[in-house]
């Protein structure tokens, strides 16, 4: 299950307005009063960055879906944060996005295996239906709001 603050963005992706979707995400989990500013100054920090921003919105982002679930190699179920589509200016780019909003760059290599078995979990099924070659990369977004690719 995602945490409070992907839980923030997802729904300010929708519409929502920030403080009303912190909110809801701190009622969601059970967070004490005051929480909800907290995830909503979260969100903000992540969805504001200019590394981030184009995973949230702008003339760029062609598709995007949060909690994709997915099937892995092995027939595992997968759940992936985030996945979108950008026009990079050279064509289509699909981009795994799993939220470590609690780590440091640094601290991520531990987690590298599976953003990869995502990574080719999407690739195998954009093949399955017929897009042929596709570019598809992965990246840790950070409670900083930094994109570390994987």
């Amino acid at each position: 299950m995602a945490s409070s603050p992907a839980r923030v963005l997802r729904c300010c992706h929708s519409g929502k307005p920030r403080a009303a979707a912190a909110a809801q995400a701190a009622a969601t989990f059970g967070l004490p009063p005051g929480a909800a500013g907290e995830e909503a100054a979260l969100a903000a920090t992540i969805a504001d960055n200019p590394a981030c921003a184009p995973f949230f919105g702008g003339p760029a982002l062609r598709w995007a879906g949060n909690e994709v679930p997915m099937t892995g190699a092995q027939g595992q179920a997968l759940r992936i944060d985030r996945l979108v589509q950008l026009d990079d200016g050279g064509g289509a780019v699909w981009w795994v996005l799993d939220y470590k909003l609690h780590h440091r760059p640094d601290a991520l290599s531990d987690h590298v295996d599976q953003i990869q078995v995502y990574r080719l979990a999407v690739q195998a099924a954009l093949q399955l239906q017929g897009v042929g070659a596709v570019r598809v990369r992965a990246a840790f977004i950070t409670g900083a709001g930094e994109v570390v690719e994987a």
